[in-house]
């Protein structure tokens, strides 16, 4: 199992993960929605090299803490397409939440444009799980998917947002996550982790489609 760190950052406690590879230094940051310092330092005193920075999606209190790890660590920026707009112009009431809200700069590469990226010798997989947002992604790294704001425990992703739709994030879940193996760890955006079986068997929101 490689290195594995999570942050709770933000005014909306989003869990930012930090992964490092078994036969390497070089880390990759998925989701640093706020608090960037935190993530540096972690990063900084672990005497890792950061080489990418994936956000599932581009909600603010998912992107937040980009601009400053991109600055101080490098790190090439990973966003879909799509989702660039929702950090570019997030609504006011979300940044009176997250509070020292630093709008990100431009991706580096698109999730779109690959289906993978290296962490030393092994692939982090992007799933395409549109349904919260337009481009939401997942992320598949040796026995953990990383689901953003699509599958939490017991529950799912809020599709009432701009550019969410529920019947397409339900699609996401049954046809590109619960298809995964039962023992697949699951890290959501938020709250506590889970795993794809247990999903699959006592998530009240997915009952009709299992």
């Amino acid at each position: 199992m490689p290195l594995f760190e999570t942050l709770i950052v933000g005014g909306l406690q989003t869990n930012c993960y930090i992964l490092k590879a078994d036969d390497s230094d070089e880390c990759v940051v998925i989701d640093p929605g706020g608090e960037p310092q935190r993530v540096i330092d972690a990063v900084s005193s672990a005497g890792l090299e950061l080489t990418r920075i994936l956000c599932t999606h581009g909600h603010p209190d998912h992107t937040g803490g980009v601009s400053l790890l991109h600055d101080e660590l490098g790190g090439s920026f990973y966003l879909a397409s799509s989702d660039i707009k929702y950090s570019a112009q997030p609504p006011g009431w979300l940044l009176a939440a997250l509070g020292g809200y630093q709008q990100p700069p431009q991706p580096d590469a698109s999730l779109n444009s690959a289906a993978s990226v290296q962490l030393g010798s092994e692939k982090i997989v992007f799933i395409r799980t549109p349904g919260h947002t337009p481009g939401s992604t997942c992320f598949l790294f040796e026995g953990m998917v990383f689901t953003g704001d699509t599958l939490f425990k017991d529950s799912i992703g809020r599709y009432d947002l701009p550019g969410g739709d529920g019947k397409q994030e339900l699609e996401s879940i049954r046809d590109r996550l619960l298809v995964l193996p039962d023992e697949i760890l699951v890290y959501p955006g938020h709250g506590p982790s889970s795993t794809i079986g247990d999903e699959r068997r006592s998530n009240p929101f997915l009952t009709e489609i299992v």
